[in-house]
């Protein structure tokens, strides 16, 4: 392709780890002189990966390519990878999800001219990691700063796509962070001005996972996500101010749009659900681009895994969200053969199945979440690193923790407890006085300010003179350039 000058085109994908990736690989390539195009598929219009509307319509946009290569997609691209075939369009996959497998549990890959594929990072990792090869394979005359600026971008993606913050993710969301804060992406910078984030100042995985990564989202939930990767990718200062402005409004809608669809899907009576290990909420009324949130949504509330499905005429979507220790693209292709597509993770899945044959696969899933799921796994449980007296909260204490961050899945932030502290204060914040705040001491200990996010409701029953146990984490609070170290609880017992 390089020596031929042949038109490579990148297949992305519309979620925040698929933009990022494709970002990254076609500046690397472009760099490099390769003579490529970036395309990512419209949610609704061509359904997720490599699939052969969305290559008829790359192919339209583009003209048709000697070679494709997909980022964070199309290790399950069977059908997508014929067409290539078919078409005489060479492809090169790069992707991160979990691959078919036969009776002996050997992966099965689509044909395709090479196969670039792990699990152990994200669709990001996977193409910084390919990039990085082929810019020295090349002997392409970048320098240092070209890989952080493709770094930044793949800590975006490994971070967003709640891969485990170990090992290689570990590396690339620790160095993305530090280089984040002084991006010289004009997107980026207009991306945190427009969130109101401060990057000189501290950011986080939460910011990223939090703020910056659903603003890359949003778009292509609602429609189409070029303009997030035109966000990433311009050099234009007043171009990218225009994008963030207009992320920023996108977002806003999606978060109305999963308001209303997770108030719907708690409307399922609780009965049809709450002696069962899985739950499943059906409407015509769900946007397919939020129903991953809105099952999000359902596995916090209620904690059993959630499938939230849109019906879409003779066709629906589904998409769900999973809890530690139940492996639910293992249980979903179990049944495979009722579904039109299926992949993705342990954790998440999503899957496109023929309208009629949702209550039959409903009823398949709620037996074999009976058998395979333990009723233990069913119960949250928080994990409390150790006891702690108030008195041992300081700032040296606090620098300790922020040593093992980046936290994130598979590294969470150390929660500690302590008991029998007394409430001097009780107050509710929040627009909509939904979070508690607490001010606590212990014998002679310093005052701490606890921060009970959606905690709200218990108001009624803390009062100033109680004495109750609080599992937390410990932060920082930074208002007007002051800094104090406050609790963020976790959890809450009144002590008779």
């Amino acid at each position: 392709a390089y020596k031929d000058k042949q038109r490579i085109i990148i297949y992305g994908d519309y979620d925040a780890d698929g933009i990022t990736a494709t970002a990254v690989l076609w500046e690397a390539l472009y760099l490099a002189g390769f003579d490529v195009i970036p395309f990512v598929p419209h949610r609704e219009d061509h359904g997720y990966g490599l699939k052969p509307q969305g290559i008829d319509t790359a192919i339209e946009k583009h003209g048709k390519p000697d070679l494709i290569i997909t980022v964070d997609n199309g290790i399950v691209a069977f059908e997508g990878a014929e067409y290539c075939k078919k078409l005489g369009i060479d492809l090169l996959i790069t992707d991160h999800h979990v691959a078919k497998t036969d009776q002996g549990e050997k992966e099965i890959y689509p044909p395709a001219k090479a196969v670039i594929h792990s699990t152990q990072t994200a669709g990001a990792g996977v193409a910084y990691l390919f990039t990085k090869e082929i810019l020295e394979y090349f002997e392409v005359n970048y320098t240092e700063q070209t890989l952080d600026s493709l770094l930044e971008l793949t800590a975006i993606g490994t971070v967003a796509d709640i891969v485990p913050l170990l090992s290689v993710n570990r590396s690339i969301v620790k160095i993305g962070l530090e280089l984040l804060t002084r991006t010289q992406r004009p997107g980026l910078r207009a991306l945190f001005t427009e969130a109101g984030i401060d990057p000189n100042t501290i950011l986080s995985t939460y910011h990223i996972g939090f703020i910056i990564a659903p603003r890359i989202n949003a778009t292509g939930r609602l429609d189409h996500c070029l303009d997030s990767l035109r966000l990433l990718c311009t050099q234009d200062e007043s171009r990218a101010i225009k994008l963030a402005l207009d992320l920023g409004s996108i977002n806003k809608q999606r978060q109305d749009l999963t308001f209303e669809s997770v108030t719907n899907a708690l409307k399922v009576p609780k009965e049809n659900h709450e002696d069962k290990k899985i739950i499943v909420a059906v409407s015509e009324d769900y946007n397919p681009g939020v129903i991953g949130l809105v099952a999000g949504k359902l596995v916090e509330q209620f904690y059993k895994p959630a499938i939230v499905i849109a019906e879409m005429g003779e066709v629906a979507k589904g998409s769900v969200r999973s809890i530690w220790g139940v492996n639910i693209i293992e249980m979903l292709r179990t049944f495979e053969e009722d579904f039109l597509e299926l992949g993705g993770h342990p954790m998440a899945a999503g899957f496109t199945i023929e309208t009629k044959n949702i209550s039959k696969l409903t009823k398949k899933l709620e037996k074999l979440a009976e058998e395979v799921i333990d009723n233990n796994l069913l119960t949250p449980t928080l994990e409390v690193e150790t006891e702690i007296e108030l008195a041992d909260i300081t700032q040296d204490l606090f620098d300790t923790i922020e040593t093992f961050a980046p936290f994130g899945a598979s590294n969470p932030h150390p929660v500690f407890s302590t008991q029998a502290i007394a409430v001097a204060k009780v107050q509710t914040v929040g627009k909509s006085k939904q979070h508690l705040k607490l001010f606590v001491h212990k014998n002679s200990s310093p005052s701490f300010e606890a921060l009970f996010f959606s905690g709200g409701y218990l108001a009624e029953s803390i009062k100033a003179g109680d004495t109750v146990d609080l599992a937390y984490q410990i932060s920082v609070n930074e208002w007007n350039g002051n800094k104090k170290l406050q609790l963020v609880v976790k959890d809450i017992k009144s002590v008779a």
